[in-house]
Protein backbone atom coordinates (compact mmCIF):
# COMPACT_ATOMS: atom_id res chain seq x y z
CA UNK A 1 0.00 0.00 0.00
CA UNK A 2 1.39 3.26 -0.87
CA UNK A 3 2.27 5.95 1.86
CA UNK A 4 -0.04 8.63 0.63
CA UNK A 5 -3.12 7.43 -0.85
CA UNK A 6 -5.34 9.59 -3.39
CA UNK A 7 -8.98 10.32 -1.54
CA UNK A 8 -10.75 10.93 -4.92
CA UNK A 9 -11.08 8.39 -8.14
CA UNK A 10 -8.53 9.33 -10.75
CA UNK A 11 -10.33 7.29 -13.82
CA UNK A 12 -11.17 3.88 -14.62
CA UNK A 13 -8.84 2.63 -17.14
CA UNK A 14 -9.39 -1.36 -18.16
CA UNK A 15 -6.38 -3.47 -17.11
CA UNK A 16 -4.69 -6.70 -16.90
CA UNK A 17 -3.14 -7.40 -13.47
CA UNK A 18 -1.03 -10.23 -12.32
CA UNK A 19 -1.97 -12.03 -9.38
CA UNK A 20 0.58 -14.24 -7.55
CA UNK A 21 -0.87 -17.65 -5.97
CA UNK A 22 0.48 -19.98 -4.07
CA UNK A 23 -0.26 -22.79 -6.89
CA UNK A 24 1.14 -19.74 -9.80
CA UNK A 25 0.51 -16.72 -11.35
CA UNK A 26 -2.94 -15.66 -12.78
CA UNK A 27 -3.87 -12.76 -15.20
CA UNK A 28 -7.33 -11.22 -15.03
CA UNK A 29 -8.72 -8.64 -16.11
CA UNK A 30 -9.42 -4.98 -13.34
CA UNK A 31 -10.39 -1.60 -13.51
CA UNK A 32 -7.50 0.77 -12.49
CA UNK A 33 -9.26 3.53 -10.44
CA UNK A 34 -6.17 5.49 -8.25
CA UNK A 35 -2.59 5.04 -8.68
CA UNK A 36 0.62 6.65 -7.76
CA UNK A 37 3.72 6.26 -8.69
CA UNK A 38 4.83 2.77 -6.94
CA UNK A 39 1.19 1.44 -7.01
CA UNK A 40 -2.29 1.05 -8.37
CA UNK A 41 -5.73 0.55 -6.70
CA UNK A 42 -7.64 -2.02 -9.09
CA UNK A 43 -11.26 -3.64 -8.78
CA UNK A 44 -11.50 -7.18 -9.77
CA UNK A 45 -14.67 -8.99 -10.52
CA UNK A 46 -14.56 -12.68 -10.72
CA UNK A 47 -15.35 -13.75 -14.31
CA UNK A 48 -18.51 -14.61 -15.33
CA UNK A 49 -20.39 -12.82 -11.91
CA UNK A 50 -23.40 -11.72 -11.58
CA UNK A 51 -23.38 -7.65 -12.19
CA UNK A 52 -24.72 -7.83 -8.07
CA UNK A 53 -21.34 -9.66 -7.08
CA UNK A 54 -19.08 -6.93 -5.22
CA UNK A 55 -15.70 -6.25 -6.89
CA UNK A 56 -12.11 -6.96 -4.89
CA UNK A 57 -10.45 -3.98 -4.67
CA UNK A 58 -6.86 -4.43 -3.56
CA UNK A 59 -3.90 -2.09 -4.38
CA UNK A 60 -0.84 -3.84 -6.75
CA UNK A 61 2.62 -2.56 -7.10
CA UNK A 62 2.77 -0.90 -10.74
CA UNK A 63 4.53 -3.97 -11.99
CA UNK A 64 1.82 -6.42 -11.42
CA UNK A 65 -0.55 -3.82 -13.79
CA UNK A 66 -0.87 -3.70 -17.47
CA UNK A 67 -2.79 -2.40 -20.30
CA UNK A 68 -2.17 -4.92 -22.56
CA UNK A 69 -0.98 -8.94 -22.10
CA UNK A 70 2.47 -8.67 -21.09
CA UNK A 71 4.78 -10.11 -23.13
CA UNK A 72 6.05 -13.75 -21.87
CA UNK A 73 9.62 -14.85 -22.37
CA UNK A 74 10.66 -17.72 -24.95
CA UNK A 75 12.21 -20.59 -23.92
CA UNK A 76 15.61 -20.60 -25.33
CA UNK A 77 15.71 -23.19 -28.01
CA UNK A 78 18.96 -25.45 -28.67
CA UNK A 79 21.75 -24.83 -30.67
CA UNK A 80 21.30 -27.54 -34.35
CA UNK A 81 24.12 -29.66 -34.71
CA UNK A 82 26.10 -32.79 -33.39
CA UNK A 83 27.53 -31.21 -30.34
CA UNK A 84 23.64 -29.40 -29.59
CA UNK A 85 21.89 -31.69 -26.71
CA UNK A 86 18.45 -33.09 -27.25
CA UNK A 87 15.53 -31.49 -25.52
CA UNK A 88 13.42 -34.31 -24.22
CA UNK A 89 10.25 -35.61 -26.10
CA UNK A 90 11.63 -34.07 -29.04
CA UNK A 91 11.18 -36.47 -32.22
CA UNK A 92 14.54 -38.64 -33.31
CA UNK A 93 16.68 -36.78 -35.94
CA UNK A 94 18.00 -38.40 -38.75
CA UNK A 95 21.28 -38.46 -37.11
CA UNK A 96 19.59 -39.64 -34.13
CA UNK A 97 18.77 -42.89 -36.33
CA UNK A 98 22.23 -43.20 -37.64
CA UNK A 99 21.48 -41.79 -41.38
CA UNK A 100 22.48 -39.04 -43.01
CA UNK A 101 19.79 -36.26 -43.48
CA UNK A 102 17.75 -36.46 -46.88
CA UNK A 103 19.30 -33.76 -49.52
CA UNK A 104 17.55 -34.45 -52.96
CA UNK A 105 19.61 -35.78 -55.50
CA UNK A 106 21.83 -33.31 -57.70
CA UNK A 107 21.96 -30.55 -55.52
CA UNK A 108 25.04 -29.53 -54.35
CA UNK A 109 23.75 -27.14 -51.89
CA UNK A 110 25.26 -28.27 -48.22
CA UNK A 111 22.80 -26.93 -46.76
Amino acid sequence: MPKRVPVRPQGSIAVIVRLAWPAGDELVPGRAIRWTEDHVMVMIKPIGAPSSTDELIVWLQTRDVYTSIPRRPYPRLPVRGRSATKVAGSPPTSADRGQAPYRPQGTDDPF
